[in-house]
């Protein structure tokens, strides 16, 4: 008889367990890396790099490290499923007419990436922001303004832009 109450209870507390794990929520990449204070570091870090690089340092000049950072952090915290809203300028307003180098791009990527790495994060969340980050590269790089106007003129027309 007690082994059978036995049974019935590691049955029973097996049961609560497998249903509070089929339950619990799932954990956002943003609550993985550690939320907002991570990405602050992360753009800190990154930010403090760039402006200094002799390649890409001069496409900053007159723009506060501070603004650029909070920028980068609330639209990388929306990207990766934080509570973030970013509603700064898009990318296309950003860059249009900077006529910016894939080689150039890339190298603000490696310094995005190398503070990550800074910072402890493991190569699979780089990997996973850094998906999520990539079409990011289509809205800045080689922009001239007569792409920008086109966009826009088909934004205008169409609520969806297709490629």
């Amino acid at each position: 008889m007690i082994r059978h109450c036995f049974r019935l209870m590691v049955i029973a507390a097996l049961s609560v367990l497998i249903t509070a794990c089929a339950s619990a929520p799932e954990q956002s990449l943003y609550e993985e890396i550690g939320g907002h204070k991570t990405l602050n570091t992360i753009y800190g870090v990154a930010i403090t790099r760039i402006y200094t690089d002799p390649v890409i340092g001069h496409y900053f000049k007159g723009v506060p490290k501070k603004h650029l950072r909070d920028q980068l952090v609330l639209q990388t915290c929306e990207l990766i499923g934080g509570p973030c809203e970013y509603d700064g300028k898009t990318m296309l307003e950003s860059h249009t007419g900077l006529n910016i180098k894939e080689r150039e791009f890339y190298i603000l990527v490696e310094y995005v990436q190398g503070a990550m790495r800074d910072v402890g994060l493991t190569y699979q969340q780089e990997n996973r922001i850094l998906k999520l980050l990539a079409p990011i590269k289509y809205e800045t790089v080689y922009l001239k303004e007569s792409v920008y106007l086109y966009v826009l003129y088909t934004l205008n027309k169409a609520d969806t832009l297709t490629f």
